[in-house]
């Protein structure tokens, strides 16, 4: 695989290619070019590895997909110089973008599909609409002007849901709001937005605009937002947000939330703290936080899952909020609260900064103080805090289903304006006689 084509691929993806390049010679294929190698010859050997139907459960078969999504990639790469790009919702954990329109391929789930109807040269077809889908976006004469070339990190700052945020929602509100009318939820949202007034910067009435309503306009306004939610599952789970979520947390980076908020949470307020080894010395010294140091060293009072989202929860505490939304498209996850509800109850907060203090100084005392410019008080200290207040109250909120929201960077920008759109939607009205 060239240079070029490699820039920026997920290692699973480079691995993936190599072993489907070593399993196709051992079944007495032909040597793969990922970008020569027609499909058709391909599958000639792919079909002697599956052995059969193609199943995505099976682990092997899932590896030979993986391998010729890194070759398909690849193929975009070189023709349209696509580049992979960071995306927690895909399976490999990344996507294709392009630099002359905003498009995202999976090539994974391109080659599933492709798998899955026996027909892997369906892949060439694929890649032709890409293609008239870039050349449409090049030649189209609403871009006027010189076209802007995205990035990857415009695409991860657009897609890549990074963010985490808990919500308390209410049932009765979001059971409305899915079996409203799509037709009524556009004029709630535009009532909403004109009773605002200027509490919604104009800049962002117009990416409210362009992102949810313009999303449900080209749904059907006769059903309900539920029957279409398959269709637009981000939109949904934006309504069911807006006009029901009645308690909500901050904001945060999601490794955020697993290294920092929620080990304090089951570190809870130490009465001692382990010996500290030189290089954790060594660390403080060169200026890294030591609540970090805190959260890294310090033994947990409670257990925590090994496996699980945020390292806070467990698979079995994790379900889908509404089985409408296909469970591949999930952004919004009901919890089950109980496990971290003593957890929480019992926090003392003043304490836990207390303590905090305490390492610090310990730190201080033993490795000098951090280099010049440096705070001698931790800077996440307060965020984190102030985090877990929010879920303190949060997991108070009676007759309210607790929630995990996941943002990109771009939807937790445009947060401050949805919060204040959601407050005007659930808010009274003024009504002038």
């Amino acid at each position: 695989m060239s240079a070029s084509s490699l820039q920026g691929a997920p290692l699973q993806i480079r691995a993936a290619i190599e072993q489907l390049k070593a399993a196709t010679r051992s079944v007495g294929g032909l040597p793969i070019d990922e970008h020569s190698t027609p499909w058709q010859e391909i599958e000639k050997s792919i079909i002697k590895l599956l052995g059969g139907a193609f199943n995505i459960q099976r682990v092997d078969h899932q590896a030979v997909a993986l391998g010729l999504a890194g070759i398909y990639a690849a193929r975009l790469i070189s023709q349209h110089q696509a580049f992979w790009f960071p995306n927690r919702e895909a399976l490999e954990g990344a996507a294709l973008g392009f630099p002359e329109a905003l498009l995202v391929v999976s090539p994974f789930g391109a080659v599933v599909e492709a798998l899955s109807r026996g027909d892997l040269p369906r892949l060439d077809l694929v890649a032709k609409e890409v293609a008239t889908s870039l050349a449409q976006a090049r030649f189209s004469p609403a871009a006027g002007g010189p076209p802007t070339r995205l990035t990857a990190e415009d695409y991860r700052h657009i897609f890549d849901p990074s963010f985490v945020q808990f919500v308390a929602i209410d049932p009765t509100k979001a059971k409305g709001a899915a079996e409203a009318k799509v037709g009524q939820v556009i004029l709630e949202l535009r009532n909403a937005i004109s009773r605002a007034g200027t509490r919604i910067p104009n800049e962002a009435r117009a990416l409210i605009d362009a992102r949810i309503i313009a999303a449900l306009e080209r749904l059907d306004g006769s059903k309900t937002l539920r029957e279409q939610a398959a269709r637009a599952p981000r939109v949904f789970e934006l309504v069911t947000h807006l006009f029901a979520s009645v308690g909500v947390s901050g904001l945060a980076p999601e490794e955020f939330w697993e290294a920092v908020v929620f080990p304090l949470l089951h570190i809870g307020v130490p009465s001692d703290f382990p010996p500290l080894e030189s290089e954790d010395l060594a660390a403080f010294s060169k200026g890294l936080d030591p609540l970090l140091l805190f959260a890294d060293l310090v033994p947990y009072k409670t257990s925590a899952p090994e496996d699980g989202p945020l390292g806070a929860f467990a698979a079995s505490e994790i379900s889908l909020f509404d089985p409408a939304v296909p469970a591949s498209m999930v952004r919004l996850l009901k919890l089950n609260p109980r496990r971290l509800q003593p957890l929480l109850d019992t926090l003392d907060l003043r304490a836990l900064q207390t303590a905090v203090k305490m390492f610090t100084d310990q730190l201080e005392q033993k490795a000098g103080p951090p280099p010049a410019g440096n705070p001698r008080s931790s800077a996440l200290l307060k965020p984190a805090v102030e985090l877990l207040a929010d879920l303190q109250r949060l997991w108070k909120t009676a007759r309210a289903t607790t929630c995990m929201r996941h943002l990109t960077e771009a939807e937790a920008a445009l947060e401050p304006s949805v919060s204040e759109l959601r407050t005007t939607l659930q808010g009274p009205r003024i009504i002038l006689l």
